[in-house]
């Protein structure tokens, strides 16, 4: 059997040629070298990531596999688990919810819910994003899914489905607890996720307080109600070991901050404000492919059709330093090894591999546009016979 003819048909794409959107791309690709605008200096963080949602490039990283205690970070994940739940139509947000005891007497921060006063699960939303409350987490779980334990396995289920290799969640409100881990990356990945799925907690987690029972909380995040700033979370791990996850969106670009044990709310703060500075005024994005591009195309004379085209699963865009995008990028596909007929449309082929001066920034699933079959015993000979000519 001969060997397919594989042919990219873009090999060296010059910056900034196609629309694009939002993508969901593989975890941590090598860094390109630092642009000209300075890296940050960080205060004592334990672990930092600077990620760009709408590229799902690692733009800046100091110790983001470092596993540490996420604290109240988890709740990230609470409200994911939450958001699925009221897109599968489990829960309602103005359904009326069930505070049990155990939520009513929950440790550390609160919303301050009780038994029989009356609460909803949009409520439970804000007090959660907003106001850190550990018992709208408990009530969360238990409502979710019947009981807090049932809710962690969720949990754990899903950053597993993320690829969240080094997390692994005890419960759904960051309490301190032994084996609760995660690191700055796997915490941006998961914050990449949120936003995706469910852009709605943008329009929650970044609000600077929030009224229940007439009682008014301020939110913990120390940038929360400034311009450009939507969210995410904060937790205190322990004493003068603070973490916090700002996402900040400016001309439809969004950027995730993530800085984990920094002595004080205040300096992390400050640690988030520079990589988000950094993220703005060094990097910038550029359309590279929009979805279902064709960006390669396969040949064999086994096949019927003989050619398959590969396309884009999403559209793509690219991050690169301001300074260098006069810079071209490189590309090259890579089809899928021993790839036979019959092939199915929408089937992985290959991969294609975008790099900025041998840096790889980003590698790309490649699906077949359209579906090939084993070609019969004519087909083959009449393919024999073009190649000839």
């Amino acid at each position: 059997m001969k060997s397919p003819k594989v042919l990219a048909l873009v090999a060296t794409i010059a910056w900034g040629s196609a629309n694009a959107a939002t993508p969901s791309l593989p975890p941590l690709p090598t860094l390109p070298p630092p642009p000209p605008m300075p890296v940050p200096q960080l205060t004592g963080v334990q672990g930092a990531v600077l990620l760009d949602v709408n590229s799902g490039q690692v733009l800046m990283a100091e110790n983001a596999e470092k596993p540490l205690n996420p604290s109240g970070l988890v709740k990230l994940m609470t409200a994911y688990v939450m958001y699925q739940a009221e897109k599968q139509g489990l829960v309602q947000p103005q359904q009326q919810v069930h505070v049990s005891d155990v939520a009513w007497h929950a440790q550390g921060s609160r919303m301050f819910i009780q038994p029989r006063l009356p609460v909803t699960m949009a409520q439970l939303e804000s007090g959660l994003l907003i106001d850190g409350g550990n018992d709208a987490a408990i009530a969360i779980a238990q409502t979710v899914a019947g009981s807090v334990g049932g809710f962690v396995e969720l949990m754990n289920y899903d950053a597993a489905a993320m690829g969240l290799q080094h997390t692994h969640l005890i419960n759904p409100d960051g309490l301190p607890q032994p084996g609760q881990t995660s690191t700055a990356l796997d915490i941006a990945r998961l914050s990449e996720r949120l936003i995706q799925a469910y852009p709605q907690v943008l329009q929650v987690a970044g609000k600077a307080s929030y009224t229940y029972n007439h009682i008014t909380q301020y939110n913990y995040n120390p940038l929360a109600g400034q311009d450009n700033i939507n969210g995410l979370g904060v937790g205190l791990a322990a004493k003068n070991s603070w973490n916090l996850d700002v996402s900040a969106t400016r001309d439809g670009r969004t950027l995730v901050a993530v800085v984990l044990g920094v002595p004080s709310r205040r300096a992390a703060g400050s640690d988030a404000s520079a990589l988000l500075h950094y993220g703005w005024g060094g990097w910038r994005n550029r359309p590279l492919y929009a979805a279902g591009q064709v960006v390669a195309q396969i040949h064999h004379v086994d096949w019927s059709p003989e050619a398959v085209q590969g396309v884009t699963t999403r559209a793509v865009v690219v991050s690169a330093p301001k300074q260098q995008l006069g810079a071209k990028l490189q590309t090259q596909f890579v089809p899928q090894a021993n790839l036979k007929a019959p092939i199915g449309a929408g089937e992985p082929i290959g991969t294609l591999s975008v790099r900025w001066h041998g840096h790889l920034l980003q590698t790309i699933p490649v699906v077949a546009k359209a579906a090939v079959q084993s070609a019969g015993w004519f087909a083959r000979l009449l393919h024999e016979g073009e190649s000839w000519l």
